[in-house]
């Protein structure tokens, strides 16, 4: 079916395996999330690697973000075609084709993008210089995830030095994500780990000021984390994306937010009373977290996911459904899930009120 001929149609009429965004879960995600934040006097940059989308990223502009974050170039190429501006890319870039890429973005759009060592400021500098642009730069400090980033106050401070002296680049402040405190379940334990790198990334943010550097952004966290990094001194932004559909994962961790996307599959096959087979398999739906679960069916489990089914066993005594009916799935991971789909069937009481293309899934 044509775009066109999907919008008004009943849910349980989408061909499956679909995914699907509850609007209204959806849109009151978006504003707990706002109303928050604005309480504490920090910002929203809502991370676009969760939902890949130019269409959910308008919304999230337009209901009080100062920006998105973007996690690959390309994503930030498709944000920049959808309309959308003031992107800071959190992953580092290499290579003379993206740094091409990167240089000529940054000259239709505000553009800016982590870095974390003098190699790389170089480079950023000679393409913007080739193509008459100017990146922002936004120093990454690993605060505990030992992956990309400055790994001391010191290497941050010279880092800063380079950029404000090289041409084509605009120091725009320090980041860091506190990934590995992410999903800490005990909420106690949580809030220690995220605080105590926080303030790792803090030392770099003073340091750098004491060297007479201006600081404007100081960015951090993740949804696990946005009220533990919203509440520390000198955090100017959060980087939040799952908020908006969560998943199994953040479900656990006792947030304010609420699940608003599944993937709806239909039973193909009920060999016997205890087992059904789903036409949603490990192409539909993320499982490196673990299995997804039937909403709104208890006495039925998913344990086994192939290609293309999904395999559950069912309590005979307990309500199950039955073959050709629909079954949503939970996702485990909502922004792998995502990646695995060309669009978000939008839905409201039941019927699809828009069809949302996933234009950076696949782009590199």
């Amino acid at each position: 079916m044509e775009k066109s001929d999907l919008i008004g149609i009943q849910e349980d009429s989408i061909s499956t395996p679909a995914l699907i965004l509850d609007a209204d879960i959806f849109e009151a995600n978006i504003e707990k999330m706002k109303s928050y934040l604005s309480e504490k006097g920090v910002s929203l940059r809502a991370h676009a690697k969760t939902h890949k989308s130019p269409y959910i990223g308008r919304i999230q502009m337009k209901t009080g973000a100062i920006g998105l974050c973007c996690a690959t170039l390309a994503e930030a190429e498709a944000m920049v075609q959808g309309g959308l501006n003031n992107i800071l890319i959190t992953s580092q870039v290499a290579g003379a084709d993206k740094l091409q890429r990167l240089a000529s973005l940054a000259a239709d759009a505000d553009i800016s993008i982590a870095a974390d060592c003098r190699e790389n400021i170089a480079e950023l500098s000679e393409a913007a210089l080739s193509r008459g642009s100017t990146i922002g730069i936004v120093i990454e400090v690993d605060v505990g995830m030992g992956r990309c980033g400055v790994r001391s106050a010191g290497e941050a401070v010279a880092l800063a030095d380079e950029t404000v002296v090289r041409d084509g680049l605009r120091f725009r402040g320090l980041m860091g994500y506190e990934g590995h405190a992410v999903f800490i379940g005990d909420r106690t334990d949580r809030r220690r780990t995220g605080l105590a790198a926080n303030h790792l990334l803090m030392e770099s943010v003073n340091a750098v000021r004491a060297r007479g550097i201006p600081v404007e952004i100081v960015s951090a966290a993740g949804t696990g984390t946005y009220d533990i990094a919203a509440g520390m001194e000198g955090i100017t932004e959060i980087q939040a994306g799952s908020y908006i559909f969560m998943d199994l994962a953040y479900e656990k961790l006792g947030l304010p937010f609420e699940i608003s996307l599944t993937v709806l599959s239909t039973v193909i096959s009920r060999p016997d009373q205890n087992t059904a087979v789903l036409d949603c398999g490990m192409k539909s739906i993320s499982v490196e977290r673990e299995m997804p679960r039937a909403h709104g069916y208890d006495g039925m489990e998913v344990f086994k996911l192939a290609e293309e089914h999904a395999l559950a066993r069912v309590d005979p005594s307990r309500k199950s459904p039955l073959r050709g009916e629909k079954v949503s799935l939970i996702p485990s991971h909502c922004c792998t899930t995502v990646n695995l789909h060309d669009r978000i069937f939008l839905v409201r009481n039941r019927h699809v009120e828009a069809v949302l293309p996933v234009s950076a899934r696949g782009v590199h």
